[in-house]
């Protein structure tokens, strides 16, 4: 029997395992020159992973708020709330306390470190959306 995103090893316990890495390399140009197509197909299997392990939209919610009302309001007007993010988003993974969110959290400070202008701001809003959308259509939960 094979469940979608699952492993099949012959186990009578189906969640997904807890030391599988997500072995895909961030690309800092995403941020600094703009999305690619390598950029999509990196954030459709990382979406698909941090479903697979565990991340709910709940427990990124309040980082990904913030990331919008940045965006609303602009990154050179909110650059002391952009660098707040990063101590949120690791509040976030140690509350979540699963391998989804540790995933995501690592290369959100990745890319994070990547921004310093309202391009690179940008950049980074279309990357986590894009990442949050795959996860969303990988049926993500709330």
């Amino acid at each position: 029997m094979t469940f979608k995103g699952y492993h099949n090893d012959h186990r009578t316990d189906y969640r997904p395992r807890t030391e599988r890495t997500f072995d895909k390399k961030f690309s800092p140009t995403w941020i600094t020159s703009g999305i690619t197509q390598e950029t999509v197909t990196f954030s459709d299997e990382l979406g698909r992973f941090i479903k697979d392990y565990g991340l709910t939209t709940s427990q990124i919610r309040n980082v990904f708020g913030e990331i919008k009302r940045i965006q609303l309001k602009g990154f050179e007007n909110e650059k002391p709330r952009f660098y707040l993010l990063k101590p949120k988003m690791a509040y976030a993974a140690k509350r979540a306390n699963n391998q989804g969110i540790r995933v995501l959290k690592q290369f959100f400070d990745e890319a994070h470190s990547q921004v310093n202008d309202k391009v690179t701001y940008q950049n980074f809003v279309d990357f986590f959306e894009s990442i949050l959308a795959y996860h969303k259509a990988y049926g993500g939960k709330d």
